[in-house]
């Protein structure tokens, strides 16, 4: 996707999932560096703000779905190449937060680029909505029985929460030194809309903040729950270990060469047995019962 939109001010372009020969064109069309280009194309690179001769590169980052794997949350780089006279966006891919922005959002490149910030800051808060529902659907599913897809999907929560924390505390520095570049805030209404993307962010940090704590407490308490439940089956078979001796050193007696006890009847090996198999069979029925009492 390579779109050219031409406003009052400005011209925006925006080129999505870019292959060879849309970089070739930002490179022969647009002059923009081999270097930036090489940093666009990085999806681990981290929100900055690099202020080249022609140009200033604003590297933010927003929340995604894997469309590949549908489950995956994570976040991808977002490259602002702010120009005179025209404002460049590029992303690995497609970035859905942009058609968002109204004809009114665009009267100037500098508002333009806040409400970008805005409306990225507002999805980190929706994303983490969703993922809140994933984690009470587990904890809900846990309750029931613990199964390793529901411990695995906490895990992937974790992981997202982890890369939402720091791409959120990027796109705040991000903001800090756009506010810093002279004339860049210059007017009410662009004072305003780093204000609101600001206070957004903010809430985005305390949200993942209070779902980081919140899934760190589901996990340990599921986690003393599987400890719990491994005592208590170990304690049963070592019971049963116990238990089970007794007829084993019984028979084994029996099997040696040498006088013992009713041997000489023939039936007295049937009626040890079956006598050791009532003591087991009541003594389970005890516990059973006392179980069920208490």
């Amino acid at each position: 996707m390579f779109t050219t939109e031409k406003l009052k001010t400005f011209s925006w372009v925006n080129v999505g999932n870019p292959d060879h020969a849309d970089f070739e064109k930002l490179q022969t069309e647009y002059k923009i560096d081999e270097d930036t280009i090489s940093d666009i194309l990085d999806p681990d690179e981290q929100p900055r703000l690099e202020i080249e001769d022609d140009y200033k590169v604003i590297i933010v980052r927003f929340p995604i779905i894997n469309r590949e794997t549908d489950t995956l949350w994570h976040t991808e780089p977002l490259s602002i190449i702010f120009m005179p006279n025209r404002v460049i966006t590029v992303c690995r891919k497609r970035c859905d937060l942009l058609d968002k922005l109204k004809k009114d959002e665009k009267t100037s490149r500098e508002e333009f680029i806040l409400n970008i910030l805005y409306y990225i800051a507002e999805s980190y808060l929706r994303f983490l909505k969703e993922l809140n529902k994933r984690v009470l659907e587990s904890k809900k599913a846990l309750q029931e029985r613990i199964r390793k897809k529901e411990l695995m999907d906490l895990l992937e929560v974790e992981n997202s929460y982890t890369l939402y924390m720091a791409g959120i505390k990027g796109n705040v520095a991000v903001l800090d030194k756009l506010e810093k570049v002279r004339g860049f805030v210059k007017t009410d209404e662009a004072r305003e809309l780093a204000e609101d993307a600001r206070i957004e962010l903010s809430q985005a940090t305390e949200v993942v903040a209070s779902y980081s704590k919140m899934l760190k407490s589901i996990k340990e308490t599921f986690e003393s729950v599987i400890n719990m439940d491994s005592n208590t089956y170990i304690n049963r078979l070592t019971m049963w270990n116990i238990v089970l001796m007794a007829p084993t050193v019984i028979v084994g007696y029996y099997g040696m060469n040498m006088r013992l006890p009713f041997a000489q009847y023939d039936q007295a090996a049937i009626t040890i047995f079956a006598l050791i198999m009532a003591l087991l069979v009541g003594y389970a029925m005890f516990v059973s019962l006392r179980r069920r009492v208490v």
